[in-house]
């Protein structure tokens, strides 16, 4: 089985770019790709997605759409007939979007204690997490194969640096570990996929090294300079937690994967 994720402007954009233009439909592209699960991060409004994009003939496709800002952010998650079945899937982390006509517990990809709001009852959070919100912008799909169960998500970036946009970004990334941790707890295997809008480590930014220096110049320690926007540290301490950066996993030293955030 082979899982790609591929960090794009919106599906329907892929026809704009070479070798996709020499194709004719959106199932040939996808088909084209090689893998059985494709995970796209998506910016795109319900209206505005063609049939076949939407239902490509050789691939079960699932979308999450932002509640109000249409086209403002967005998920996709692909998987071939021929060779994988979902058996459940969810939009959101929370739990608090069902998909129409789900009406039972046997239905949900984890049982009611395996969601945030359970996880993090007795967690000291600094102020209740508004879960419907923090599902609102269509950032994550769950879907579950029996043998994994797959996150696709689109993390909020450091955005206008507001108040605001900082909170909901905490809220966001608290409430992802906690559906993590929830279904670990059910022994289940998870992967983590998508546009995580972080790195993990110096080496993975395009100008970690200058960071870390103009820290150094200012008076900072070590690797502070670069450490200073709050995504990145959690993404590293959520790693250091228990997940697996599969990606250093098998390429530990290897140089110039750079993600830009």
């Amino acid at each position: 089985m082979r899982l790609l994720t591929w960090n794009i402007n919106g599906v329907r954009t892929i026809p704009q770019y070479h070798p996709w233009n020499t194709l004719k439909t959106h199932d040939d592209i996808l088909t084209h790709l090689g893998a059985d699960i494709i995970v796209p991060r998506d910016e795109v409004s319900r209206p505005a997605l063609p049939k076949a994009v939407a239902i490509p003939p050789s691939f079960h496709a699932f979308f999450s759409f932002p509640l109000k800002k249409s086209g403002y952010s967005g998920v996709a998650t692909y998987t071939r007939h021929a060779v994988v079945i979902p058996l459940k899937a969810e939009e959101g982390i929370t739990g608090t979007l069902p998909p129409p006509k789900q009406s039972t517990s046997e239905e949900r990809v984890s049982q009611q204690e395996a969601y945030p709001q359970r996880v993090l009852l007795d967690a000291d959070t600094d102020a209740p997490l508004d879960y419907r919100d923090i599902d609102g912008e269509g950032r994550a799909l769950v879907v579950d194969f029996k043998l994994f169960v797959l996150i696709n998500v689109y993390c909020p970036n450091d955005g206008t640096g507001t108040p605001e946009r900082e909170r909901y970004k905490a809220d966001f990334h608290t409430a992802l570990a906690a559906r993590v941790k929830g279904l670990v707890d059910e022994s289940r295997e998870v992967v983590v996929v998508g546009d995580l809008n972080a790195c993990a480590a110096v080496e993975d930014h395009c100008e970690g090294a200058l960071m870390v220096e103009r820290g150094r110049a200012e008076g900072m320690q070590g690797e502070d300079g670069f450490w200073g926007a709050g995504a990145r540290r959690w993404l590293r301490e959520w790693i250091d937690a228990g997940m697996t950066d599969v990606v250093r996993e098998f390429w530990p030293d290897r140089r110039g994967m750079y993600t830009c955030t």
